[in-house]
């Protein structure tokens, strides 16, 4: 991406969705924005105590749960990798091209 999306507050979030054909919330769009900025969200896979556990999410101010990144998910917005920490599977989540171009396609309409 060439522009770093920026954070936006709730209300310009909701502002947003008004004017754009999407079905995420704005906890999606938040975290949409947020890994559309490189970020990942790291998830235990591994048959452990620590199964589904959700690794930091350092510099993501909104809310976060399960169900946001499931979301994105099925709507065919992310890709996977697995990663081996500690012996440990995790699964790294990033953004796919079509989650990129949609995170540019509503940064845009913000600023329209």
């Amino acid at each position: 991406m060439s522009n770093r999306i920026t954070n936006r507050t709730v209300n310009q979030t909701e502002n947003r969705t008004d004017r754009i054909d999407t079905k995420l919330s704005t906890e999606q769009i938040d975290l949409l924005f947020w890994l559309a900025n490189g970020n990942s969200v790291e998830l235990c896979t591994e048959v452990c105590p620590d199964l589904g556990t959700v690794a930091e999410l350092a510099g993501f101010a909104g809310h976060f749960s399960k169900r946001t990144i499931y979301r994105l998910k099925r709507e065919g917005l992310t890709q996977e990798r697995d990663l081996f920490v500690t012996g440990l599977r995790w699964t790294s989540l990033t953004l796919n091209s079509k989650g990129r171009q949609l995170a540019e396609q509503l940064e845009g309409q913000a600023h329209a």
